[in-house]
């Protein structure tokens, strides 16, 4: 006997992806607005969430087209909020902003710059 309904959604390394029911409650206006757009709002809530997973949308303004990824982390250019802060490549250190971020630094012995944080290398001294 075959399977009923739809075949399961597989991942990239083949595993079935498991699936739930989350009610969403929006406004009737926007439901409208969807259905004559003819958008499914199971794959767009999905979409969305995939993005702001992924640090593709902002969870603070919701804009994508802003998102930058420094050394420090995942950062959007617009309300100037960062989604994720990255750890120091030298010392493993989060970097968290105001207090711990990216420095450079030059090696006088080898004569080549060294990447780290604050935390390793000293906040930087301003330039006057």
């Amino acid at each position: 006997m075959s399977g009923v309904g739809r075949p399961s959604e597989i991942d990239g390394n083949g595993n079935v992806i498991e699936k739930k029911v989350v009610n969403v409650n929006i406004p009737v206006k926007l439901i409208k607005f969807l259905k004559e757009k003819k958008i499914n709002r199971s794959q767009l809530f999905t979409e969305s969430v995939r993005k702001l997973y992924e640090g593709e949308l902002c969870p603070k303004c919701y804009g994508g087209d802003g998102i930058e990824n420094p050394i420090c982390g995942t950062r959007c250019d617009h309300c100037d909020y960062w989604i994720k802060m990255n750890r120091c490549q030298n010392c493993d250190s989060q970097y968290q902003e105001h207090y711990n971020m990216f420095n450079q630094g030059w090696d006088k012995e080898t004569d080549k710059p060294i990447f780290g944080c604050w935390d390793c290398l000293g906040k930087p001294k301003l330039q006057e």
